[in-house]
């Protein structure tokens, strides 16, 4: 897969979903405990296609409900399986498949398929004691693309697709206070901060390992 090619160009990403993001004088928040149930709510996003950018809302039992959300049009019922010994999940719905894992932190890892393009979903577990907020945003500079992240906690998960050639890939990443660190699966590394209220906004500057 091939990476990104930016170098330092700044990408400004607005919340769609309501969360708690620590502010600079607050307590930075810490990787929540291992859940007692991997059931139950996920928030997510995901990107690909390459001009899908959407949020999602599952609710995770062994019968699998929800709704993808993207930007700028109706939400999409979806359904599926979650397999609870392998941590499996399947869900389909719109011209949508998704296929992938939960891990033991309930963070959902996963692929799409769809007649415009393959892409990748990313999602936490979402409770009272540890919300997910999601982030929705594009970029521009040497490429063009979507640039997706949900955060949890001290925890960062995203997703990327660059728009001239459809590639795509998972941004992992964290927090600390307001500041932000992800690495581009495909090569580079972002940094940033949040700042806001509602909606929240995050400004990242990005380094790419590519030649741009």
């Amino acid at each position: 897969m091939s990476s990104i090619r930016l170098r330092h160009t700044f990408w400004t990403l607005l919340a769609l979903a309501a969360g708690v993001i620590a502010c600079g004088s607050e307590k930075s928040p810490t990787q929540p405990a291992a859940p007692a149930t991997l059931e139950g709510q996920y928030k997510g996003t995901m990107a690909g296609g390459p001009t899908v950018s959407a949020s999602l809302d599952l609710m995770v039992a062994a019968s699998i409900t929800g709704t993808i959300k993207p930007v700028g049009a109706a939400a999409i019922p979806v359904t599926g399986t979650y397999a609870a010994s392998s941590g499996a999940v399947a869900l389909s719905g719109g011209g949508f498949t998704i296929a992938g894992t939960i891990d033991n932190t309930g963070s959902l890892l996963a692929t799409s398929t769809h007649s415009s393009g393959p892409g990748n979903v990313v999602a936490y577990q979402h409770t009272a004691a540890n919300p997910v907020t999601v982030f929705c945003g594009t970029y521009t500079g040497d490429a063009d693309g979507i640039w997706n992240l949900a955060r949890r906690g001290a925890s960062l998960s995203g997703a990327y697709v660059n728009v001239p050639d459809g590639s795509h890939g998972y941004l992992p990443g964290t927090v600390t206070g307001t500041s932000i660190s992800i690495t581009v699966a495909g090569g580079g590394t972002a940094t940033g901060t949040l700042s806001g209220t509602t909606p929240f906004a995050v400004m990242l500057t990005f380094t790419s390992d590519s030649a741009g």
